[in-house]
């Protein structure tokens, strides 16, 4: 469990957040800025990425004993 923790951690955005996607270029709001220092994707964006990431991720979120068992 605490690799899982330190692996999502390891992913977060550091730094100083951008006021533009670096995808779209569309504009990032100072409330998700704030929220997240070091945010480099608008919400839509990081909506498509975390979508990819879900796909080619093989790890079993929901934790279902019948499919640990597979």
């Amino acid at each position: 469990m605490h690799e899982a923790v330190e692996r999502v951690r390891g992913q977060m955005p550091q730094g100083e957040s951008l006021s533009e996607c670096k995808e779209c270029n569309t504009a990032i709001p100072k409330a998700r800025q704030q929220a997240l220092p070091g945010v480099r994707l608008c919400v839509a964006c990081q909506s498509e990425h975390d979508q990819q990431q879900r796909q080619t991720s093989g790890y079993n979120r929901r934790g279902s004993k019948d499919s640990q068992l597979r």
